[in-house]
């Protein structure tokens, strides 16, 4: 009985979806779409590149698919996808089940409207005060810096996973203008809450059955409830871990130290001017400071933990990198800093094509956007509502924007006399618009200052390297494109 009312109840939700058809949707793909399923049991281990194929043998910069029954529009270029980024209309977030249900339209990343037009701003000005972007702040960074070197220097070039090291001298960078303080690498419970992070970006997914699926949450089976236990235990780990730093905060403090404290001032005006319609909400803190930390981490240290891979990969671009910085700095046992790199040109195109090559963001930067409206879009109908997702990895191997896309080249971001940056149109590894990345000018910095600093101190190599390392084969994708863990040689340079 049971079968055959299933059975009816799937023919009929089939019948509606035929019926309720869009017409002149963008091409859809070459793979069948399931009942129920959609295409996910097509989209393979790496969706990103599986979307990029099925544009491909559509000859369309555009199609369409199904995540469960969930309409997604796939955008394969740089100029829809910026047609469609710097429209108001496509601002809203997409809201998997499994972000959903831990952010509640809150903090930085999943907010929409009113909420998220303030908290941005306050965001980006606060973070502006205590030095973001600015030049002062690599004081910071270099500090954190030469915390990881001395940790690097006593393995005495014993192997070791450079994941952890990075990830936690990132972290204490936000920490400081966010928390106001750092954490030592002997303290267990930020390294604890660390490894967290880095867990949960090998956890979560858009294309996961759970954020499809909600209720396979309550199914015994693993194969089926996926991550998802693990992935919400650590998240309310890490939520826990922030409301603590905030608890250690004075909230009527007058002069304040970092962006907690201007946001329990901004919340304090608010109480006494009885703005009754105020977002200022200690939710909202939480889940702000929250999506900071996350975000201004792993994907840094991703980034870093693929440069070293491409460096062993090139040997002759190493030594490009290296001979440039030598020449440049002489016999200075000296930290590179910001103000050298305009003299760094090569190590900055370097730097450039090891984001376009590792291509960390994954659909949208892990983030897809949704229209608020029904549009068209290159000739095409977007129904109101539909995820868009803007591949980042077909933008960075199409070769119509980088010729000879599978090679490692630096030159490509560089001048014919290779002396000048030039950035290539199709270039944004921080997504674009409105809903970029807010962190792009600091990890900009970051990136420049431990790359470069990595390259003048080190000699580094991989043991075995035709079994730990392979930029076109041993990587994974989830929240971001990471490659597989790998133990890493260094040592030191003298002068």
């Amino acid at each position: 009985m049971y079968l055959i009312l299933i059975c009816v109840f799937l023919s009929l939700l089939i019948l509606y979806k035929v019926l309720q058809k869009e017409k002149n949707l963008p091409p859809g793909p070459p793979a069948y779409s399931i009942p129920i399923f959609g295409h996910l049991l097509s989209l393979g281990k790496h969706p990103q590149e599986t979307l990029l194929k099925w544009c491909q043998a559509r000859q369309s910069d555009i199609i369409h698919c199904y995540f469960g029954q969930r309409l997604v529009i796939v955008l394969n270029n740089y100029s829809l996808i910026k047609q469609a980024f710097l429209d108001d209309n496509y601002s809203a977030r997409a809201q998997p089940f499994i972000f959903e249900e831990h952010f509640h339209g809150k903090g930085l990343t999943y907010a929409e409207g009113e909420r998220w037009l303030v908290h941005r701003k306050f965001a980006m000005d606060t973070l502006k005060k205590f030095g973001m972007g600015k030049f002062y702040l690599q004081g910071t960074i270099l500090s954190e810096l030469r915390d990881v070197f001395q940790h690097i220097d006593e393995q005495n070039s014993t192997p070791l996973d450079i994941k952890a090291l990075l990830t936690h001298g990132l972290s204490n960078i936000i920490c400081g203008f966010a928390f106001g303080e750092r954490f030592s690498h002997d303290n267990q419970e930020f390294r604890h809450i660390v490894g967290l992070i880095e867990e949960c970006f090998t956890l979560g997914s858009h294309d996961s059955w759970i954020t499809v699926f909600p209720l396979l949450r309550f199914v015994p089976m693993k194969s089926l409830r996926g991550n998802y236990k693990k992935f919400s235990k650590n998240f309310h780990e890490i939520f826990q871990f922030a409301k603590k730093l905030v608890q250690n905060h004075d909230e009527n403090i007058e002069e304040t130290r970092d962006y907690i404290d201007e946001y329990l001032k901004q919340a304090n005006l608010d109480k006494k001017s009885n703005k009754f319609d105020s977002t200022f909400d200690m939710d909202q803190l939480i889940t702000s400071i929250t999506n900071l930390f996350i975000g201004g981490t792993e994907t840094t240290s991703t980034t870093l933990r693929w440069a070293f891979i491409y460096m062993i990969e090139n040997p002759k671009i190493l030594k490009t990198v290296r001979q440039e910085i030598d020449d440049y700095m002489g016999d200075r046992n000296l930290f590179i800093q910001m103000e050298d790199k305009q003299y760094l040109p090569y190590t900055t195109a370097t730097i450039l094509e090891i984001q376009r090559c590792g291509n960390i963001a994954t659909l949208g930067g892990s983030t897809m956007h949704r229209n608020l409206q029904a549009t068209t879009l290159n000739g095409y109908s977007i129904p109101a509502n539909s995820y868009i997702a803007a591949n980042f990895y077909a933008c960075h191997v199409d070769e119509r924007q980088f010729p000879h896309a599978d090679r490692f080249d630096p030159t490509r971001f560089l001048s014919h006399d290779l002396k000048l940056v030039q950035r290539t149109q199709g270039f944004i590894p921080f997504s674009i618009g409105k809903k970029s990345c807010p962190g792009e000018s600091l990890a900009n910095m970051e990136l420049f200052l431990f790359f470069s600093n990595f390259i003048r101190h080190y000699d580094f190599y991989v043991v075995n390297q035709a079994e730990q390392i392979n930029s076109k084969l041993f990587y994974h994708t989830s929240l971001t494109r990471a490659p597989f863990d790998y133990q890493i040689s260094f040592d030191r340079r003298s002068f």
